[in-house]
């Protein structure tokens, strides 16, 4: 049986072998860790070489084309005419036979330089224009006359005086109902811009008859239509939400 001697000269060998053999493997992967570290830096720097060069010629190219279209706006701005081309009116380059006349007209001239007479309608094309001109003024004028009623207040009743349709629906809204403020109404038949007027809510709310019931300038319907909400008692509600915050109080007004 070996002595206790031997045993600690033993492992005093062992740990020996142990340290050389962790010296050396530690020495030799030093150089792999050096040379990886400094392949990867290379190749980062190269990366950021090859960016700042891709930006560098993306600035250069849109310089080179804003200065080319600055040489191109100048040289279209002081550029002279062509032959044959008298000059510019407006946008538009003149031909060599046209001139300006007081800045705005432009006239043909003949083969001596004078200049032709203006184009003259006849009869029947200045009364179409008249014509034209007119209906679009009435036009106008009607669109202009509906907004202003629409503003008048949220609800909006469109009657004719003789019409028992429009009777019921003003006593609805005017007598049985206490609405603040109160339904502004229009007699279709005196106003000036009646017949009109009857066109236009045609147009935007697709009833031509008699009465046009409207909030907010939405159309809720005719006599009828109105007496049914309010037997069935949500004519108060379908005020109350389609005026939102422009009727200040909607309800029944107490029996007598």
């Amino acid at each position: 049986m070996p002595s206790q001697r031997r045993l600690r000269i033993y492992v005093i060998l062992v740990l020996i072998v142990v340290v050389y053999i962790l010296y050396t493997t530690s020495d030799a992967r030093q150089p792999r860790s050096q040379d990886f570290y400094a392949k990867t830096v290379t190749a980062m720097n190269a990366k950021q070489r090859a960016q700042a060069d891709a930006d560098n010629a993306e600035i250069n190219q849109k310089l080179k084309k804003a200065e080319n279209a600055a040489k191109n706006a100048a040289e279209r701005k002081f550029a002279r005419p062509p032959e044959g081309v008298a000059g510019v009116a407006g946008d538009r380059i003149l031909g060599a036979d046209e001139k300006t006349v007081a800045g705005r007209k432009k006239m043909k001239t003949t083969a001596a330089g004078e200049a032709e007479a203006p184009l003259v309608l006849t009869e029947e094309e200045a009364a179409a224009k008249k014509k034209a001109d007119t209906e679009k003024e009435a036009e106008r004028e009607v669109d202009n006359e509906l907004n202003g009623i629409l503003k008048r207040s949220p609800i909006i009743i469109f009657s004719k005086t003789y019409c028992p349709y429009s009777k019921k629906a003003k006593r609805i809204l005017l007598e049985k109902l206490k609405i603040v403020p109160p339904p502004f109404v229009v007699e279709l038949d005196e106003h000036p811009l009646g017949i009109g007027l009857q066109f236009a809510l045609q147009k935007s709310t697709g009833r031509q008859t008699v009465p046009n019931v409207l909030i907010n300038g939405k159309s809720i319907g005719g006599g009828d239509d109105i007496e049914d909400l309010d037997k069935g008692g949500l004519l108060v509600e379908k005020i109350r939400s389609m005026a939102g915050k422009r009727v200040m109080e909607v309800g029944r007004r107490p029996v007598s």
